[in-house]
Formats: C-alpha cells, sequence, structure tokens
C-alpha cells in the first residue's frame, strides 16, 4: 500500500508538473523538477512595435517569418539579379556612409524613377519590389546586422509634379510601405523628406495613413534649399559623411563603400549564375 501510495504521490507530481509546463527529470535515486523550458522570445523591434504587448508580438513576429519564407528572403541574397543595373540606373537609390550615432544612411528620389523606360526593358512591378526587398535585406543583414540598428533615411522630391503621384508610382510606394512597416518594425531612425513642392501637404495627407504613427513622428519635412537641408542633416550626420549634392564633403551618391560593395555582391551573384548556366549548356551540348 506505501508502493501504491508513493506511486499515487509521484503520479500526481508528475501531472502537476506537465500541467504547468515543467518537466520531471531523473537524478540519482530522486526525481526533481527542471525549470521551465524557455520559450524564444520575438525580437525586442516587434516587442517595442507592439508597445510591450508580447503576444502581438509574437503573432506578429509569426506573420513576418510566415512572409519571408513565402518570398524566399533568407536565399534573396544569393539569387541572381539580371535587372540590377537598369532598375539602379532608372531609380535612383543610395547606401551612403553613416550617421552621428552609426545609424546607416539611405538616400532616395522617388520623383526621378523612369517607370516607363523601366516598363519598356522588360522590369514589371514586382520586379521592382523585388528588388526593394533585396535592398532592406541587404541594409539589415550586411551594413547594419545589429538587431538595434536603425536607419537615416533621406526622400528627395526635388522635381516632384503632382502627376507624378499617380498609378504605378503610388502603387510602388504604398506596397514597399507596407511591407517595410509589417516586417522591418523599428528600424526608422530619422526621416528628412527634402525638396518638397508647394502642394506637398495634399499628398502627405493620403501618404500619412500609410505610415504607422512611431514612423510619423521621426519625420521631419523640408523645403527647397541646400542650405537648409544641409544643416538640418548635420543634426544626425557628420558634414564629411554628408553627400555634395545636400551640401556636404563626402564622395557623390553611388560611390560610398557600402553602395559599391551592394553592386559587387549582386555582380558575384549574377556572374555565380552565369557559370552555371553555361555549364549546364555545355553539359547538355556534350551528352
Amino acid at each position: 500500500e506505501a508502493g501504491d501510495s508513493a506511486a499515487a504521490a509521484d503520479d500526481a507530481i508528475e501531472a502537476s508538473a506537465a500541467g504547468r509546463g515543467l518537466a520531471l527529470v531523473p537524478f540519482s535515486d530522486s526525481s526533481v523538477i527542471a525549470a521551465p523550458a524557455t520559450q524564444a522570445l520575438p525580437p525586442e523591434r516587434f516587442i517595442k512595435a507592439e508597445k510591450g504587448d508580447i503576444l502581438s508580438a509574437q503573432q506578429r513576429y509569426e506573420v513576418t517569418l510566415a512572409w519571408r519564407k513565402e518570398m524566399n528572403m533568407d536565399a534573396i541574397l544569393s539569387e541572381p539579379h539580371p535587372n540590377f543595373d537598369i532598375i539602379k540606373k532608372n531609380y535612383p537609390h543610395f547606401y551612403h556612409f553613416r550617421g552621428l550615432n552609426n545609424e546607416p544612411c539611405y538616400y532616395e528620389c522617388p520623383p526621378k524613377m523612369k517607370l516607363q523606360t523601366l516598363r519598356d526593358a522588360g522590369v514589371s512591378m514586382d520586379d521592382l519590389l523585388r528588388h526593394y526587398a533585396m535592398t532592406c535585406e541587404f541594409m539589415w543583414t550586411h551594413i547594419e546586422p545589429s538587431e538595434e540598428g536603425k536607419s537615416i533615411y533621406v526622400i528627395d522630391l526635388e522635381g516632384m509634379g503632382i502627376r507624378d503621384f499617380a498609378g504605378d508610382a503610388v502603387d510602388f510606394v504604398k506596397r514597399t510601405s507596407a511591407f517595410t512597416s509589417a516586417h522591418y518594425p523599428e528600424r526608422s531612425g530619422s526621416i528628412f523628406i527634402v525638396n518638397v513642392p508647394s502642394w506637398f501637404s495634399i499628398i502627405w495627407n493620403t501618404v500619412k495613413p500609410w505610415v504607422d504613427e512611431v514612423t510619423r513622428q521621426k519625420i521631419k519635412i523640408l523645403k527647397s534649399g541646400k542650405a537648409g537641408i544641409t544643416r538640418a542633416l548635420e543634426k544626425r550626420v557628420a558634414i564629411e559623411n554628408i553627400p555634395p549634392e545636400y551640401g556636404g564633403k563626402s564622395v557623390p551618391l553611388g560611390q560610398a563603400p557600402e553602395e559599391i560593395m551592394f553592386r559587387e555582391k549582386i555582380a558575384s551573384n549574377n556572374k555565380r549564375y552565369q557559370a552555371k548556366k553555361d555549364g549546364l549548356g555545355e553539359s547538355s551540348s556534350s551528352s
């Protein structure tokens, strides 16, 4: 009976432990209750984005993991990109040195994107979105891989006409904003929208709902005038790292080490893919 009581007690302890997510670990001739298995938390960025709500952060992170799997994001920087050069030529966007707090800087000029030229060259909207995803991934895996990293983002609207804000251009901005906000949370340190036209407030009221509240608080909108833009940028970036296009003393946009590294990475991917393709062709012809 004593043995039965002991067995019953053991069963009760085991059931209680299991109910609390614990496990009984054999040790010598007795048993002890191990510490609860540690459940991996989502990245801190997701927790911050969900204002400390762990459950919401976990759910959001799981959505991101599903998106990454669907888009094959873990392999995106190893795939060939035959449209890279023509996209870079007709869509000005550049990595460019670091800010005062070591933030990676990124400059983009949406009004100078030549969508019709890209379409004529066979570049689809999906191709452009894939390229943008690759650009984001390179930023946060090669240039600034730390979980705490934040960027300085300069969006130049020089030359933008109200007709530019329509059709595919709007679709591109909306879709890139959607996936960066959803899957790269808490990555924006400072955002400068420069050379804005006089009617920009009309457009901003349209765009604003696409941007989450936390990000909106980081945006500084500046009108034309290189001197004013330079002064604003200098609060976040050393003058030696600001491109001359904005009154700085660095090399021009497109010549920073980060930009060269990106180009070399894609060129290497394309070369490797072409060599593999040529090898398969030779194998087929010889068989």
